[in-house]
């Protein structure tokens, strides 16, 4: 196993990828019904867009080995990363804010929400290649030395949520990393949150998540792809504040935004809009640290720079979702399923793919982008019985 390279115009399918793209996009926009900031509605697009930057950056820089594939659609996944963390953090916040609830409580409801689908996902993924593959992972990622070690501790590992390394075709499933990252933001939130002062929640945890980061105190043979995404998960906290509405009072700042997002002649808004997309496309083209020499000077660390960059199209893209007054389908279902998408479509790119063999590149992009949805929905389907059951026996 490993990644292939295509033969076809690359040029062509990235532009047929894109134009197919853009045109589900178009026929499944529809006028918004939501008056709120940022709505479930929205936050799921954001969801959405989230693992499609990072599926197609897995399709043009991991699965094959042709640069150009799909660009400019790959060149984002760390901000779909950070949308996630500041996702996450946003909606653990929302709900502390609104229910607090003690330390081992949250463990019993949230963390194991996590784990539930993760843990489905990883026993078929370990089962399907030991049946299917003959693979039983000599644990050559169990070090960051890539020494083998025994099975048995690669699974136990895996299923503890713990993954050092990121290797595309040696690891059971390489994007896992985030799960590492993001169990870490899981487990510290609850012991550091504050409900009167939430923004000291996020302190706190940037700082922990930037030593970390920096320093790898862990040894992580990845970690390059955690320091570049301490800080998204405190922002999401800090929206949550900033958003937060008490019982009898009035928040100003949301106030503003509704009144703002609801005017009928909103030329300053499509302005701010178009604005953001300028930000998007420019910034994007220019991520890494040797593009910003002065913010390079003042930060030393060339990845606090690249980070910067990553969550300043994060931003740009949060403002353009909560202003606009249309709702995505397309993204929205994407985004319901994101954490599945998520769990599954690198396995099966990178190990049961027949699309590639078969289909023009084209072809075969938008095949598993239609295929993921399917198994996902499937993987959600499984799982459901499972949460309740668990639900039941955690109260």
């Amino acid at each position: 196993m490993g990644p292939i390279t295509l033969t076809d115009d690359t040029i062509l399918s990235t532009n047929i990828v894109i134009a197919v793209v853009l045109l589900v996009l178009f026929l499944t926009f529809k006028k918004s019904q939501h008056t709120d900031v940022f709505p479930i509605s929205v936050t799921n697009e954001l969801k959405g867009l989230g693992i499609l930057t990072v599926v197609f950056a897995h399709f043009a820089y991991m699965k094959v080995t042709n640069a150009d594939f799909l660009f400019p659609l790959s060149i984002i996944a760390g901000v779909g990363v950070d949308l996630f963390l500041f996702m996450s953090g946003y909606g653990l916040s929302v709900g502390m804010l609104k229910r607090p609830m003690k330390t081992l409580d949250f463990y019993k409801k949230r963390v194991i929400k996590i784990f539930i689908p993760f843990w489905v996902a990883l026993i078929i993924i370990f089962a399907a290649d030991a049946i299917f593959l003959k693979e039983y992972y000599m644990a050559t990622s169990l070090t960051t030395t890539g020494e083998g070690g025994s099975i048995a501790l690669y699974i136990f590992r895996s299923m503890l949520g713990f993954f050092p390394t990121a290797l595309g075709f040696g690891d059971v499933n390489s994007p896992f990393w985030y799960i590492t990252w993001m169990i870490m933001f899981y487990l510290l939130f609850p012991i550091v949150f504050f409900k009167d002062k939430p923004w000291l929640t996020a302190l706190i945890l940037a700082v922990i998540a930037t030593i970390i980061g920096t320093f790898n105190p862990g040894d992580l043979g990845d970690n390059w792809l955690h320091r570049l995404h301490t800080l998204a998960f405190p922002m999401g906290i800090i929206a949550a504040w900033l958003l937060q509405v008490k019982e009898g009072e009035e928040n100003k700042f949301v106030t503003f935004i509704k009144e703002f997002r609801l005017k009928k002649v909103g030329l300053v808004r499509y302005l701010i809009i178009a604005l953001m997309f300028v930000v998007v496309y420019y910034v994007s083209q220019n991520t890494t640290s040797n593009s910003w020499p002065t913010l390079t000077a003042i930060f030393v660390k060339g990845f606090y720079v690249e980070q910067l960059m990553s969550l300043v199209i994060m931003m740009a893209f949060i403002v353009i979702f909560v202003l606009k007054k249309v709702d995505n389908k397309f993204l929205a279902i994407y985004g319901v399923y994101s954490y599945e998408v998520y769990l599954i479509h690198w396995p099966l790119i990178g190990r049961y793919d027949f699309f590639f063999d078969y289909l023009p590149s084209w072809a075969a992009v938008i095949c598993w982008l239609v295929a993921f949805i399917l198994v996902s929905m499937l993987l959600n389907k499984i799982v459901k019985p499972i949460s309740a059951w668990v639900d039941k026996i955690a109260k």
